[in-house]
């Protein structure tokens, strides 16, 4: 979908407009985090006239004002910022990742259950078959088109496994998932949207009527403070598992996969050091965060010397608060013994913190176990890898090859 060039609005002084580019920036279809780099100055906070959903938005490039603004939902909201229920004429919110404090919390509680350490590590032996039988059937052929091949029928056959959708269904799902986030204009993503809606319908009214021991059921059957959720209720809970089980963790493993098949000594370092493998999933993950969570503005307000509107729209690039080198040494650099990784933002901070941000570390390191203990060394193929950017960045294909 192509970026809409907008007004500038009045309130915006000329020195702090920049058009930072995060759909079709130089690089972009290369090194996004490259690209994005080249964005960073002395002005921390600026405001581009670009934006694919017709409207600028400011963008906070430094880790204080990020983070800052993450943990400040009084004045900087979340409410229905994704407009995937717009695209469709309708209002419900993705739960709870849309709502704000005090709305927040109780459906938060609510789903924490589902991702409880009981349930991730009943998971866990799934998600290492899956990744076995993955890996299996790709190895013989020497070469493979990474995310096609791995990185994303892994996540989507977990999320379907969670939720007890059919397996088969797998192709469809992806191709909303990648029309609503990636469509090339509003008809299409409303089309993708309302697919979607219908599908996760359909589903949670069947798991109503005959429960079993999946997520949707537990939605679908629990009480809720005393009551039953809403028909809207249960749909933003599944429209949100639904998003987040199919994309980010495909695009995080697509992004971890093309460094360490450009940097053989990283491979071989984590080849022969087992022990540091979860700390280099953590600086992998910083280094390629590809999320940029959209806010807006409740009120009138000073922020930092810069004078927001009620209703302006924010970008919070965790990609420019990892990179930040204020707070990272050398952040462009990848280090898998850098000390303060773990204050990174790749799954946000705040009140809404990454829901399955546990269960996306496991996929992401067990993953990363496979290649590298049943694996052999691998580099990049035939062409070369195309990334993309948007409110996710991710990798479109990631040629992969290995002796056999």
């Amino acid at each position: 979908m192509a970026d809409v060039i907008v007004d500038v609005p009045q309130h915006v002084p000329e020195e702090l407009v920049q058009r930072v580019d995060f759909l079709d920036a130089e690089g972009i279809r290369s090194f996004p985090a490259t690209a994005m780099d080249r964005f960073r100055d002395d002005r921390d906070i600026v405001f581009t006239p670009l934006n694919p959903r017709g409207r600028g938005t400011w963008v906070f490039k430094s880790y204080e004002l990020v983070t800052e603004a993450l943990q400040s939902p009084e004045l900087f909201s979340s409410d229905r910022y994704s407009g995937f229920s717009q695209l469709i004429g309708e209002a419900w919110p993705m739960l709870p990742l849309e709502v704000d404090p005090p709305l927040h919390r109780p459906y938060r509680l609510f789903l924490n259950k589902v991702f409880s350490p009981t349930r991730m590590n009943a998971l866990e032996e799934g998600i290492q078959d899956t990744i076995r039988e993955l890996t299996a059937a790709i190895r013989p052929l020497g070469a493979c088109e990474f995310q096609q091949a791995f990185a994303l029928p892994l996540p989507t056959t977990v999320f379907l496994r969670l939720l007890d959708l059919p397996l088969d269904d797998a192709p469809m799902l992806l191709g909303w998932e990648n029309q609503l986030l990636h469509g090339l204009d509003m008809a299409e993503r409303a089309n993708a949207a309302r697919s979607i809606k219908n599908y996760l319908v359909g589903y949670i009214e069947r798991r109503a009527a005959e429960p079993g021991q999946d997520v949707v059921s537990y939605i679908a059957r629990s009480e809720f403070e005393g009551r039953a959720l809403t028909l809207d209720e249960m749909l933003g809970m599944c429209f949100v598992l639904y998003g987040a089980g199919l994309d980010t963790v495909a695009s995080a493993l697509g992004f971890t996969f093309k460094f360490l098949a450009e940097n053989p000594d990283k491979q071989n370092e984590l080849r022969d050091n087992p022990k540091i493998r979860q700390a280099a999933v953590e600086e992998m993950l910083r280094a390629n965060s590809n999320v940029i969570p959209t806010r807006f503005v409740t009120r009138n307000i000073e922020f930092h010397g810069v004078s927001l509107k009620q209703g302006d729209a924010v970008s919070l690039s965790t990609m420019f608060a990892n990179r930040d080198p204020a707070l990272f040494e050398d952040p462009a650099k990848v280090d898998f013994g850098r000390a303060n990784v773990m204050r990174h933002v790749s799954f946000g901070s705040g009140p809404h913190n990454c829901l399955g941000s546990h269960l996306a570390r496991r996929e992401l390191r067990l993953a990363l176990d496979e290649w590298m203990e049943n694996m052999p060394r691998f580099w990049i193929g035939e062409g070369a890898p195309l990334t993309y950017g948007g409110s996710v960045f991710g990798v479109h294909s990631l040629p992969l090859a290995w002796d056999v």
